[in-house]
């Protein structure tokens, strides 16, 4: 059996010392490295050799040198012919396939649990990539295109130029995905060619109504950026849909009332809330190491459930302000009237999609957290729970000298270190 992901990546001692049905992890990207495991596992010939993966050696987890990333992402391919499309859809039973444009980042979020994973941001060739939707679109009938990238515009005249290519391939599709608040500030002069290309829903991160925070959690944006990303979406045909993270420090009733007020100054057409979810590989759990978890089961911990306690809000206490805020921004007079109003049947329709989704998660939610989780009070400290922090080897997959390079940046003495 073989695994693979970013969690495996970094936690591979722990999964090989205590699941025996797994036998080798694939670490960071898996495309090569599986090729070569299987092609070494079917001639019966040792594995050792093989850069990127983990294995028990005597019993013992051992991982073998970092793989080098993937220069060129369209040297592999996805294996649609293995999908059955039928059985997948999205955005109100609409046929869907998830793609990818780029892999990376180029920004030090320190929260992210993706950004060393993938060592660099690359992209694949526009063109063949705008092809291969509209082969996706006429051979199965796919209607939702929802991009996997955690920044697919960070480079502008590639990202153009895709946008280019699919408005030329003239296809009835919608297209969903996730980006920053800034690069549509700065795309706002062509804007409408992501109109024009099928976009109809961007998410934005856009974390906390703190400053302050923002900057400790080195997100690289600003409120004002926020709203007006909000608005130019707005602008052009398209929703938004504002991530706001709570539990990245110690709240009180004040900061969440704060929040709520600048999230209705925003005023984004959907909101997503989360709690912010501590990955033992990134800079963010040293700074939440010595504090206290209400959430035991590791299961939970994605982002949709409380991890880290607060002192000061208990976590009921938060858990109904979570509520209440989404309550708020989705039942509010202009969000309804907005809603109700919309002329663009394509927008009207992933709008109504996303209220009927949440009658549905919102009550469902409440009752799991009444009836069915387990909360600890005066939980053991994250980092007695589950280890020291390991934002040492976030980079651990860049070859020795990027390594050397990375860390450095993180000391200020560079430029960004995934650029």
């Amino acid at each position: 059996m073989i695994y693979g992901g970013v969690f495996p990546t970094y936690h591979w001692r722990e999964v090989l010392g205590e699941v025996p049905q797994i036998d080798v992890i694939v670490r960071g990207e898996g495309e090569e490295t599986t090729r070569q495991l299987l092609a070494a596992l079917s001639m019966g010939l040792p594995i050792l050799g093989i850069d990127g993966i983990a294995y028990r050696q005597r019993n013992e987890p051992t991982a073998t040198a970092p793989a080098l990333p993937i220069d060129n992402l369209d040297d592999y391919r996805v294996g649609w012919e293995l999908v059955d499309f039928s059985r997948y859809s999205y955005y109100g039973g609409r046929r869907a396939a998830v793609v990818q444009f780029s892999r990376g980042c180029p920004h030090l979020c320190n929260y992210c649990g993706q950004r060393g994973f993938w060592t660099r941001w690359r992209h694949r060739d526009p063109h063949r990539l705008a092809t291969e939707i509209a082969w996706l679109h006429r051979t199965h009938s796919v209607e939702v295109i929802n991009f996997a990238d955690e920044f697919p515009n960070a480079a502008p005249g590639v990202w153009r130029t895709f946008l280019e290519a699919l408005i030329a391939k003239n296809l009835p599709l919608t297209l969903i995905g996730s980006t920053r608040s800034d690069s549509i500030v700065r795309d706002a002069a062509w804007l409408h060619l992501y109109k024009r290309a099928g976009f109809e829903r961007f998410l934005l991160g856009m974390e906390n109504p703190s400053e302050e925070t923002l900057a400790l959690i080195r997100k690289g944006s600003t409120l004002s950026q926020d709203s007006e990303a909000v608005r130019l979406l707005r602008e052009h045909g398209i929703l938004s849909l504002a991530t706001w993270v709570v539990g990245f420090e110690e709240e009180c009733d004040r900061d969440l009332w704060r929040g709520l007020r600048q999230l209705l100054r925003y005023d984004p057409d959907q909101i997503q809330l989360i709690y912010a979810t501590p990955h033992r590989w990134t800079p963010f759990y040293r700074f939440a190491a010595q504090r206290r978890i209400v959430q035991p089961d590791r299961r939970l911990w994605d982002y949709k459930h409380q991890v880290l306690d607060t002192r000061h809000i208990a976590p009921w206490r938060l858990f109904l302000w979570a509520k209440i805020i989404e309550a708020v921004m989705q039942l509010r007079p202009r969000a309804l009237w907005r809603m109700l109003t919309l002329k663009d049947r394509k927008l009207r329709h992933g709008a109504r999609w996303y209220y009927r989704v949440g009658r549905g998660v919102w009550p469902y939610e409440l009752w799991r957290f009444l009836f069915h989780e387990r909360r600890l009070k005066n939980g053991p400290t994250l980092e007695a729970f589950w280890g020291t922090p390991q934002d040492t080897e976030e980079y651990a997959l860049l070859p020795m000298r990027r390594h050397q390079e990375s860390k450095k940046t993180k000391r200020g003495e560079t430029g960004l270190a995934c650029a």
